[in-house]
């Protein structure tokens, strides 16, 4: 497995910035070569147990990156949000975790993810880990400043 984070300080409040990453509504419609084909729903309908299927790919060729929530709890006052979700397809496997911190001005999102590539063989996990560091910043930063 490889690890990689992604930390981005936004203006926007913890509830809004929690709202936005885990939209897969928008997910779908902001980030490239992938739809959501099962489960997409927007951030206050997840919960414990809510399954959801992404499909990357281009025409015909992609592949499906089944996911389910293990845990959940939404940012709240002054505490922070923070959820598990578990990768578990035959092409994509490991785990997220997203934390959503209130800051004094906006918050803190903060994606740490283990993640295996079929195929990719563990010495280059490192290559795994900054390509997959580089999209998931890049969609982040989309979804955070979609208006």
């Amino acid at each position: 497995m490889a690890h990689f984070q992604v930390r981005i300080d936004t203006p926007r409040r913890a509830d809004e910035a929690w709202d936005r990453v885990l939209d897969l509504r928008l997910h779908d419609r902001l980030i490239p070569f992938t739809r959501i084909t099962s489960g997409k729903v927007p951030a206050a309908e997840l919960g414990s147990g809510s399954a959801f299927v992404a499909r990357t790919g281009l025409g015909p060729l992609g592949f499906d990156d089944p996911m389910v929530v293990e845990g959940l709890v939404r940012p709240s006052g002054g505490s922070a949000g923070r959820a598990r979700i578990r990768k578990h397809g035959t092409v994509i496997r490991g785990s997220i975790e997203l934390r959503v911190t209130p800051q004094p001005v906006g918050s803190r999102v903060e994606w740490d993810q283990e993640i295996a590539v079929w195929g990719v063989p563990r010495a280059l996990g490192w290559l795994t880990a900054k390509a997959s560091r580089a999209a998931y910043g890049m969609a982040l930063r989309r979804l955070l400043a979609h208006d």
